[in-house]
């Protein structure tokens, strides 16, 4: 029993154990499983009681608490402080979760009195209690987890395993109650558990979206606007960066336009050394040491697809791939960033369709007051095709009719981008830097109904000669915008064109993107007739994203009640079958005074613990006048105290009685409870 309640209460905590870094949190949460029950079970194989098992349990929890002090790496204050705000600290740390003292702290000891607590319960009158304490972990596990982690359809296989292992070793009718557990498990975990947890976008809500992070936006001066700055200093030297695959350097990503300027997210969750995926097509291994120069604020620079980060405290937003440092940056500072870059697939882009789900609402929004010609200019430059093809049309257009300028005026809201794409060159339009053509791109991405968003971060720099070291300038300093595609994640273009002036001083373009394949663009004769817009009036207006799946949580619901509908009558009648039809005589007849007492307390008449046979007996025949069962308690009388059984045909009369008197007990009872009688699922549960 001890064992399948550690099983039990480990099944339930393993799928928060997996949002944790690599490490021992899946150990240590199996130990405190094991280690609540075994004291627990210690004690009440000692024959204490019940309160005196917790109270034991909890002293030794306050042990096993301190020694993980001792052990587990923890940033500050004592295990008390990190007990209490161990919950905070989770939901506020992106995943995974590094393995510390405040991140371990409060899952230890709830797995660890979750398991106390069940043993304690199989030694009680009542042992089916103790399914609720792995039950209860579960729900807590799977909350805590949200839409961050993976379904945990096979943890929770097991931990019905092993709760029926565990009913099954504690009850009188071991199989049967088992039976009737696994049936109910699974109809509401397989038909009810969609119908609560289903949504729109099919994922399960995020406790995170409650808790507010603890670093908010680490710099007040827009990314943008930094620019212009690093081009009237270009020499000045910002990072060095030491590897043998340089690549391009992230240092914040602006998802939100306001028609003004463009915003990078306002709060980040705190991150251990591993940080979370943000790369969905990942390429080879790549390592960089980066040392900061003349960089300062809060922006932490790292290449694309990064996956650690030592030397360095971080936090990070995981849907734009931005980290900060919380303590911001200094000059010398160095960290070392494990990352593998995004690897391009000529034929997945190619084929690559547009997200549908409402998580890119933010991407495909464009604020009114935009240029009158937007919509028409993005229609025209990006032709038809799949999405990729446009986009790559649209970075071509920019290219081709617009001219690179380091000295043009700074801005990325509307009034710029109006004057960069509808003015003429004599009054200061369709030329700008980077910034006004990673604009455009984006905002004009959207007006097709693509999200898209804005990046700003450095080239490679200038390589020493001789040497893996590479120096960082100001005038590498580059914006860039991105295209997401289902299947490929965040695709960058590059719609700005090399410096047009040979006497223009200004930062370079964007790198080439050797790893991106430029693919020939679909000839617009043979474009999908959903890729074109059906008429002018369309292309006005900003395409959105396909609509969303239709709800279908009422069916689920609908299916669940039509389950258990099922489920319940059918495990009673087939209860009920095994009870006066298998077995020995002997096994019939106290089946049928089992069946007896469990109509009479159906009926609302329940026997006193102290009853005696004939005192049932007589409560039986007062509560349903008709067919007694005076013959059925001799009989079971005769039994219990060694006399002859009855002659077989006797048996079947007795059986007969026991039936004939609960249809009477079900005839003789209110409305409410005639109609529920067979839908009621607690006779599953009464022991004999």
């Amino acid at each position: 029993m001890l064992a399948a309640a550690v099983v039990a209460c480990a099944a339930a905590v393993l799928p928060l154990a997996a949002t944790y870094a690599p490490g021992t949190a899946a150990l240590l949460l199996c130990a405190a499983a094991g280690g609540g029950a075994a004291v627990s079970g210690a004690l009440r194989a000692a024959r204490r009681t019940a309160s005196t098992t917790i109270v034991g349990a909890l002293a030794v929890l306050a042990g096993a608490v301190v020694a993980l002090a001792a052990w587990l790496p923890h940033q500050s204050g004592s295990a008390l402080d990190a007990l209490r705000f161990s919950g905070a600290r989770i939901l506020t740390t992106s995943v995974p979760v590094p393995v510390t003292l405040e991140m371990v702290a409060l899952p230890f000891c709830g797995t660890w009195l979750a398991a106390a607590t069940a043993a304690a319960l199989l030694y009680t009158r009542r042992p089916a209690l103790a399914v609720l304490p792995p039950v209860g972990l579960l729900g807590g596990a799977v909350a805590v987890v949200g839409p961050v982690g993976e379904p945990a359809y096979g943890y929770a296989v097991l931990l019905v395993l092993a709760l029926t292992a565990m009913l099954a070793l504690t009850q009188h009718s071991g199989r049967l109650h088992a039976a009737g557990f696994v049936a109910l498990a699974a109809a509401v975990a397989g038909l009810a558990g969609p119908a609560l947890l289903s949504t729109t976008d099919r994922r399960p809500p995020d406790l995170r979206a409650h808790v507010d992070p603890p670093y908010q936006n680490p710099e007040q001066v827009n990314p943008l606007n930094l620019l212009a700055g690093w081009a009237a200093n270009p020499d000045e030297t910002l990072l060095e960066v030491r590897t043998d695959r340089p690549s391009r350097l992230r240092l914040v990503t602006l998802a939100e336009f306001t028609g003004v300027t463009w915003l990078p997210a306002r709060t980040y969750h705190a991150a251990g050394t591993v940080l979370p995926a943000t790369v969905e097509t990942a390429g080879p291994a790549a390592r960089q040491e980066l040392t900061i120069a003349g960089l300062s604020g809060g922006w932490l620079p790292a290449p694309d697809g990064a996956e650690e980060v030592t030397g360095v405290r971080v936090a990070v937003d995981a849907p734009t791939a931005t980290l900060v440092a919380p303590d911001g940056l200094r000059a010398g500072q160095r960290y070392i960033v494990d990352a593998r870059p995004p690897d391009w697939n000529p034929q997945r882009l190619a084929g690559a369709r547009l997200p549908t789900g409402d998580e890119f609402d933010t991407g495909r929004t464009l604020p009114p007051g935009g240029p009158a010609r937007l919509y028409e200019i993005a229609r025209l430059a990006a032709g038809t095709g799949s999405p990729y093809d446009q986009a790559t049309r649209l970075a071509d257009h920019l290219r081709r009719n617009y001219r690179f300028d380091a000295k043009a005026p700074g801005g990325n809201g509307y009034p710029s981008l109006d004057r960069f794409l509808m003015r003429p060159v004599e009054q200061g339009g369709r030329r700008g830097t980077s910034e006004q053509f990673a604009t455009a791109f984006a905002v004009l991405a959207r007006a097709l109904g693509m999200p898209s968003r804005v990046a700003v971060g450095f080239t490679v720099g200038e390589p020493l000669d001789g040497t893996d070291l590479y120096v960082v300038r100001a005038g590498d300093a580059v914006a860039w915008p991105e295209v997401y595609l289902d299947g490929a994640g965040w695709v960058p273009f590059d719609p700005t064109p090399p410096a047009s002036t040979t006497d223009n001083l200004g930062p370079a373009p964007l790198d080439p993107l050797p790893t991106l394949p430029q693919v020939e663009p679909t000839p617009s004769g043979s474009a999908d007739e959903e890729d074109q817009p059906a008429d002018d009036t369309a292309a006005a207006a900003p395409p959105r994203g396909a609509p969303a799946p239709p709800i279908r949580w009422p069916w689920y619901a609908v299916a669940a009640m039509l389950g258990l509908l099922v489920a319940v009558p059918s495990l009673r009648l087939w209860r009920g079958h095994a009870r006066l039809r298998r077995g020995g005589p002997t096994g019939r007849l106290l089946g049928a005074w089992a069946e007896v007492r469990a109509g009479l307390r159906q009926a609302g008449h329940r026997p006193a613990p102290a009853s005696t046979v004939d005192d049932v007996a007589r409560l039986a025949g007062a509560a349903a006048p008709g067919p007694g069962v005076g013959a059925l308690a001799a009989a079971v009388n005769g039994v219990a105290f060694g006399a002859a059984l009855p002659p077989g045909a006797n048996v079947d009369r007795l059986v007969s009685e026991a039936r004939a008197h609960r249809k009477a007990l079900r005839r003789h009872s209110g409305r409410l409870r005639r109609l529920t009688w067979w839908l009621d699922p607690r006779p599953l549960w009464w022991r004999p």
